[in-house]
């Protein structure tokens, strides 16, 4: 007996018995367990270690010839049984993938990419079969597929473009669910991708399916990566008359109490338009989500009328009203009058006290203000310091300390 047979003789006598009784303890465990790769284990167990057995019996130790009927049966049992051992555990490593979007809320994974693994394990093992263990010439078919293959891709080449753009979607991962992108002349938030197509939820809540091949030939501009965190650039114009300090002052109030700004990064103006009749600005608000931009962009335009009104920093009207209007007399007119102004003085507790001709001399000096519902009357952050009287509303005071949350401690009201 050749040293070849000798080994192959220990191997069928020794190292098959023990991978069986290993193969054995293994399973049980596994049943103990409730493991999916029982399916896998039993195959090798009770299919692929006879055939093998049976193999190195009649080849390596018994010297048969390859081209014998028995040999060839037997080496496809193994094949195919090794086949059917790879694709059980292929099925439970791909059924954990596809069930991974229920555990951590990842994305889900195109059912043609989990299946292109159990696909190539099967073709692979087929041309082992037929060319390797029969020796069938698979040049012919090997042509003939590439002529159909050829054929099939010229027919199809938009499905195949899409499906490679989906592909390289995936892989490179510009955008994920739940992010808002910008694509051409579609916005909105994504819902999900497949190998195909994209979705979007647009402002208006309607659904875009995007093919992928578009995307791929697109530029694709992600609001929500690397991070959330968004500039809104809004643009708009003071009256000339208006000093630029001022005019910034007023800006930076009404950016700081709209709701959804973030005070850091802080909000920035700049002036951009040296102009008369008006100069142009445009104003930097930084939020941290960017579905709320339209709403950031309506309070903000609401807060500037009325903090323009309370820092006596006109905004520019329409060029024709100045033919059709007196602006100088609707504004005379638009004044209050001292008396009103008076008795606002005089609602104050505070006030109340001193005489008429001190209430005479205050007058002049008092500017009405009008401010919005839910607005921040006086910001700790403001160099202003001026004495206020509530004539109408209510008002909540609050404790505001570096690294707390803001605390109510009180309400006034008129007076």
């Amino acid at each position: 007996m050749t040293e070849s047979a000798l080994f192959w003789s220990v191997v069928v006598i020794a190292v098959v018995p023990f991978a069986v009784i290993a193969a054995s303890e293994i399973d049980e465990r596994l049943r103990q367990s409730r493991s999916p790769l029982r399916g896998a284990l039993g195959m090798l167990r009770g299919w692929a270690l006879p055939f093998f057995a049976i193999w190195a019996i009649l080849v390596p130790v018994l010297s048969w010839n390859d081209e014998s009927l028995l040999v060839k049966t037997v080496a496809s049992g193994l094949l195919l049984t090794l086949t059917i051992a790879a694709t059980r555990f292929l099925k439970v490593v791909i059924d954990r993938i596809r069930n991974r979007p229920q555990i951590d809320g990842r994305g889900s994974v195109p059912q043609l990419i989990l299946a292109l693994p159990r696909i190539f394990v099967t073709l692979l093992a087929a041309g082992v079969l037929l060319g390797g263990v029969w020796g069938i010439d698979l040049s012919a078919i090997l042509t003939t597929l590439g002529v159909t293959s050829l054929v099939v891709s010229f027919a199809l080449q938009d499905t195949l473009s899409g499906l490679a753009s989906g592909m390289l979607l995936l892989s490179d991962k510009p955008f994920e669910t739940g992010d808002w992108i910008s694509a051409g002349d579609n916005e909105g938030l994504v819902l999900d991708i497949n190998w195909r197509t994209s979705r979007l939820r647009t402002r208006n809540g309607d659904i875009v399916i995007i093919p992928n091949s578009e995307l791929a030939g697109a530029s694709v501009l992600n609001y929500s990566a690397p991070e959330p965190l968004h500039r809104i650039v809004v643009p708009l114009t003071v009256a000339y008359v208006n000093p630029p300090t001022s005019a910034k002052e007023m800006l930076l109030d009404a950016a700081r109490s709209t709701a959804g700004v973030l005070s850091d990064p802080p909000p920035n103006v700049r002036i951009v338009v040296i102009d008369d009749p008006v100069m142009g600005y445009e104003v930097d608000l930084w939020v941290n989500d960017y579905a709320i931009v339209p709403r950031v962009e309506s309070e903000f335009g609401s807060l500037v009328w009325y903090q323009s009104h309370r820092h006596n920093v006109p905004l520019p009207s329409p060029a024709q009203d100045l033919f059709i209007h007196d602006a100088a007399a609707e504004a005379e007119a638009a004044k209050p009058k001292p008396g009103d102004i008076r008795r606002g003085l005089q609602s104050s507790p505070l006030l109340a006290l001193l005489s008429d001709d001190d209430i005479d001399r205050i007058v002049p000096a008092t500017r009405p203000l009008r401010y919005a519902a839910g607005e921040l009357m006086i910001d700790s952050q403001s160099k202003r310091h001026e004495l206020m009287v509530i004539v109408e509303g209510r008002a909540v005071l609050e404790l505001v300390e570096p690294g707390f949350d803001r605390v109510a401690i009180g309400e006034i009201s008129g007076g």
